[in-house]
């Protein structure tokens, strides 16, 4: 319904009807039956301003619009809002993946054993000062209770995917599947950036659209914020960055005054890619060590092992 009216396929209630009339749906059911959930829909759209009416005519406002444009639930858009307008008293990475694993665009939440409940408990009362959405009371609700729960799980989850945990530690310590890992980081992605458009929109302070913008990236790489200046280079992703930065080639002015000798030293760098990391950072490179490189004289690579 939003979309039909964010679109312009419709600009009034009977246009709606009218347009949901020719769909699938409408061939398959009566067309009255559609009516009373769309009367139902326009009024959650009014109450949360995504819509407007002027006369008769219904418009989309920048909300809607914007939340249309991005692809997201409605639902979504709403916790968005309320959370950023409501923040907690201290906000932390764990604070916006917490309040994009309580839409609905995130699925598969990644729900706790009944093993690890209790630590997990724990854990939630620890950080509370840190949640964009209260913790149910147990005893009142146990289902929502068990959502929240759920969702510190998949917060968890994304928190130890930033900080460079691997993607056997992650399937080993959470069980998550991998097609589950993947889906949820990819959701991740979407809704960070969908909150950083969102955010835009109601005036946030300035570091709340930076630190938006720092977890993005470092989701899109899975890296600690100090790699993020390496992972901007083509071919390197979170591995060869963490070896490189270890090596103390931190900055892309180490990676330009560093020979080409001690890139491909190290196990994930091959001369190759070394050349290819020159190139970027417009480092010089010795006639000799070019020579090597087309002649195919190659420098001899430790094993990772004896690194």
């Amino acid at each position: 319904v939003l979309a039909t009216v964010a679109t312009e396929f419709a600009h009034t209630e009977n246009g709606i009807y009218e347009f949901f009339g020719k769909t699938f749906y409408a061939y398959q059911y009566d067309p009255k039956s559609i009516r009373s959930v769309i009367i139902r829909i326009l009024k959650f759209l009014y109450d949360e301003k995504m819509i407007e009416t002027i006369g008769d005519n219904i418009l989309a406002t920048r909300f809607g619009r914007r939340i249309s444009e991005l692809y997201i639930d409605p639902v979504s858009g709403v916790i968005i809002r309320d959370a950023l307008t409501q923040r907690p008293a201290e906000l932390t990475d764990l604070s916006y993946f917490q309040m994009i694993a309580h839409t609905p665009d995130m699925f598969p939440k990644l729900r706790p054993s009944a093993n690890e409940e209790d630590e997990l408990s724990l854990f939630a009362d620890q950080h509370k000062t840190e949640w964009m959405m209260p913790i149910p009371d147990q005893l009142e609700d146990n289902i929502a209770y068990q959502e929240f729960l759920s969702e510190v799980n998949t917060a968890i989850v994304l928190h130890s995917w930033i900080e460079e945990t691997t993607e056997d530690n992650l399937i080993e310590r959470f069980r998550v599947q991998p097609g589950d890992l993947y889906r949820n980081i990819e959701s991740a992605k979407w809704l960070i950036y969908s909150t950083h458009e969102l955010a835009q929109l109601f005036g946030v302070p300035k570091k709340v659209l930076t630190d938006l913008d720092t977890i993005n990236e470092r989701i899109e790489k899975g890296v600690k914020t100090e790699l993020l200046q390496l992972t901007k280079l083509e071919g390197i992703g979170r591995i060869r960055a963490r070896t490189l930065y270890n090596a103390g080639l931190k900055t892309l002015d180490d990676l330009k005054k560093a020979a080409l000798e001690k890139l491909t030293s190290l196990p994930p760098i091959g001369p190759r890619v070394a050349k290819k990391i020159k190139d970027q950072v417009g480092g010089f490179i010795k006639t000799e060590d070019l020579k090597k490189l087309k002649t195919g004289n190659e420098w001899e690579q430790k094993a990772i092992t004896e690194y």
